[in-house]
């Protein structure tokens, strides 16, 4: 297993935090070591998942991510590559006895695909499963974590997704509850949540105990796209960019034609966004031979703090820094061990 940490400053709030699960990093066909696009984002027990390429469903048990956990699955656009593996994720839900209810996310179209897939097939699920058609806004709120989708410029509809997870408040001092009169307990538990109390018939609020809170921590996902203003402001200072990167760009042509980026076009906008950490995806089989480095090697040339994702990779995000682990059957990753880079002032 080879652990790359990528260290920021110290942060008191870096106990929250979000891990990033590769599921799939292929291009448009899947590879012996790459499946089709699919993206798995925890934080607190909660799972994200982002696109449902061919055999996700696998690549989730083997990831280990508990099919009855809190879910939401947000597709980015409804091509076969990003949504084939959606029937298959529900069914093997449903016959191990999941009961949680899920909610589905996309463009209006994968309301008709979803009904397409259930009248013509028989697909039904063991728990309530409610499909959403969107365009772009706030998707989901949960204690602090928040989903929105963005437009971006594909062929046809397609979205881009920005997760971010908002703490109510900073660090908090005990000896400013003691001196208020606040005693040791439950309240202090309310109080550093973010919620106002009331002792001796006075009110005493999260920020007379608490620092202000930290800034947001943010994971954005282009799904497929070309550069755009949509994906440039979603991605503004955000603490990693996951960006498709399909082509060099010897084949800008292609990746004009086609609705995607190269890999030096996705490392600009990362740099323009001001983005601490790009991951760049969903890279064409045609640099399998060579691993994909001919990607990283350009997206290097305009950005220094570059990641090439490989399936089932994770990473670990927090405001401290990212820790970015490889299974052990990852090629190219320089041999067995650990590996440490340590970036200031990414």
């Amino acid at each position: 297993m080879t652990v790359t940490t990528v260290m920021r400053s110290r942060d008191p709030g870096s106990k929250r935090m979000f891990e990033i699960v590769f599921l799939g990093t292929g291009g448009s066909i899947p590879t012996d070591n790459r499946n089709h696009p699919a993206i798995a984002i925890r934080h607190e027990g909660t799972v994200l998942i982002f696109d449902t390429g061919e055999d996700v469903q696998r690549q989730f048990i083997r990831a280990r991510l508990g099919l009855n956990a809190p879910m939401a699955i947000f597709i980015t656009h409804i091509h076969a590559d990003h949504v084939i593996g959606l029937p298959g994720l529900i069914l093997r839900m449903s016959l191990l006895g999941r009961r949680r209810p899920l909610q589905i996310f996309g463009p209006r179209e994968l309301v008709d695909y979803v009904r397409l897939i259930r009248s013509s097939i028989g697909l039904g699920t063991t728990f309530e499963t409610t499909v959403y058609g969107v365009k772009e806004g706030k998707l989901l709120e949960r204690r602090g974590l928040s989903v929105e989708a963005f437009r971006v410029e594909h062929r046809g509809p397609a979205l881009g997704y920005s997760v971010t997870f908002r703490r109510l408040t900073g660090r908090f001092h005990p000896e400013r509850a003691e001196a208020l009169g606040v005693p040791r307990g439950p309240l202090w538990g309310r109080l550093a949540s973010g919620e106002s109390i009331i002792v001796n018939g006075k009110t005493i609020r999260p920020l007379d105990v608490c620092d202000p809170p930290p800034p947001p921590l943010k994971i954005v996902y282009s799904g497929d796209t070309r550069p755009c203003d949509t994906l440039r402001r979603a991605a503004k200072n955000a603490d990693v960019l996951i960006s498709e990167a399909m082509y060099t760009s010897d084949r800008l042509d292609l990746a004009e034609e086609r609705g995607h980026m190269t890999a030096r076009e996705a490392a600009r906008l990362a740099r323009e966004a001001n983005v601490k950490t790009l991951i760049l995806t969903h890279y064409s089989p045609r640099y399998e031979l060579e691993m994909g480095m001919p990607i990283l090697e350009e997206a290097r040339t305009e950005f220094d703090n570059v990641i090439l994702a490989r399936d089932l990779m994770r990473v670990t995000v927090r405001r401290s820094g990212i820790k970015v682990t490889e299974p052990a059957t990852a090629r190219g990753n320089g041999g067995s061990g650990d590996k440490t880079l340590r970036q200031h002032g990414s």
